[in-house]
Order: C-alpha cells, then structure tokens, then sequence
C-alpha cells in the first residue's frame, strides 16, 4: 500500500505553502508525481522533495512549474519570498546536501569543518558559547558527525583550497594546531580528499565558498562570510561561483607542495 502524502500545514513556512499549491495543481490535473517531472524534466524525487516542502524549487524550476501549469506569477512570488526570507539556521539546507553530495569543492580562509579535529573545533566555536558549555559541546559532536561521510562505502569526493595563514594562526594551543595539521596532512592521503594550499601572496576572497555536486548530478553552491551565508541553487549563481573557485584555484600550489607548506607549518607549532 502506498504510503499517504506528507500533511502540509501552509501556515507553517512559505516552503509548506509553496508545496501545497503544486500539490494541489498536480492533483486537479489528474497527474502523478511522475507525470509532473516527466513534464518539467526533474526526477520524481525532485518533485516530491517540493511537494514537502523539504527542497523547494529554484527560480529556473518554478518558472518551468508555472508554464506547465498555467499560471502567471502565484508560484513565482512564493518562490521570492523564500529567497528573500531571512532564517536563522541559513546553512541547515547546504549541511544536509553536503552530507549527501556526490563531490565537494571548497576554497576557505579557515580549516573547513569537514577536516577539522574535536580540539580545533572547539577552540573555534568557543567564542560563540562563552555562557553555554553544553552548547558548545553539542557543536563540536555535530561537527565530528558529518565527518563520518568519509567513512561510508562511497564517500564524497573532496578537493579543498585552504588559504595559508590558518595554518600560521593560533586556534587554542600549539599542541592543538600542531594536531591539526597532523589530521590535515593524514586526511590529504586518502585517495577521495585533495588540499592545496593558496600562498599569502596570492589572491583570495573574503569568505568561503562550497560548491556540491549532487548525488543526481545537480549543481549548488554556498558562500560564507562573517556570521552570514547564502546557499545558492540557481545555475547563473553556481556557476558565478564556480568561476570565481577556478581563478583562486589556479593560484594554489599543487598537492605535494601544499603537503610540504602544512609540514613546514606545523613545526613552526612546536618550537
């Protein structure tokens, strides 16, 4: 037996409105979810997703929904007010698709979290919970739970471009850093996880930038700044982003160099 539809509770979020009003235009069609994504050329589990309000569509898409639809506009504006709506948990989409991507590509100032250790985790995040122990280290579990991707049958592909002066930057002790280098250099051997570092005297970008590849194949992208960060779906903005990758990118040195910059580093830590 099939299993009922997800209820929708439309005052809820724009997400759960938005995915009520397609459901309900597909219904009155008379269509199943496959015949809705064979129409708009998205997998039915795409379709789904928008339709629980788990992954809802970007411009390109709603477009698309509203042509096959035949209407002007309703979904559009839903759409926008999604984008334009500020969420306090702002990267809770990107971690849930990060966990599940296909290949992972990152430039970051500091030591992204996929590779950083429990101490240098903690060490990072405890100016945000100066009053709230507990809290920080729930943080620092939930970080070292999403590692667990590489230690799944398939993991992701990993390449990351770390800029060098974190590896010059105190973050707790030098027996902390010391240990994160180390935890650098190690994860840098396995054959899924490439790290290049870009030298201080090359161009950066203030912030970070993640760019995912989908188990579907499907290209998102997320920037990261000082306490603020957008995940970007639409394909002029990943490939905006893609390119602006590319250029830091090609400044990096290649693996073995970079292997040898972070050895470097790290017995300045020990003196």
């Amino acid at each position: 037996m099939a299993r009922p539809p997800k209820e929708l509770t439309p005052e809820k979020s724009v997400e759960d409105l938005l995915g009520s009003k397609i459901r309900k235009l597909r219904l009155a069609q008379g269509w199943e979810i496959t015949d809705l994504a064979a129409k708009v050329f998205v997998s039915p589990g795409r379709i789904s997703s928008i339709e629980t309000a788990n992954d809802p569509p970007g411009r390109d898409l709603t477009v698309k929904l509203e042509q096959v639809f035949g209407v002007d506009g309703a979904l559009l504006e839903l759409q926008m007010l999604i984008k334009s709506e500020a969420f306090k948990n702002y990267a809770q989409r990107f971690l849930r698709d990060q966990a599940g991507a296909r290949s992972i590509h990152e430039f970051s100032p500091g030591v992204p979290g996929l590779l950083q250790t429990a101490d240098y985790a903690r060490a990072l995040m405890a100016l945000d919970f100066t009053d709230d122990p507990e809290g920080l280290e729930d943080s620092v579990v939930r970080r070292a739970e999403r590692q667990e991707v590489f230690g799944r049958k398939n993991p992701p592909w990993l390449w990351v471009v770390l800029a060098e002066p974190i590896l010059y930057q105190g973050r707790g002790s030098s027996e902390i850093m010391a240990r994160q280098i180390d935890h650098l250099l190690e994860m840098g051997e396995r054959p899924c996880i490439n790290i290049q570092v870009l030298p201080i005297d090359q161009p950066a970008v203030p912030g970070s930038i993640s760019l995912l590849t989908l188990r579907d194949g499907t290209r998102t992208a997320y920037a990261e700044g000082f306490s603020t960060g957008t995940y970007y779906q639409e394909p002029s903005d990943v490939d905006r982003l893609q390119r602006i990758y590319d250029h830091v990118q090609a400044g990096a040195l290649d693996l073995d160099a970079s292997a040898q910059v972070m050895r470097d580093a790290r017995r300045k830590h020990q003196r």
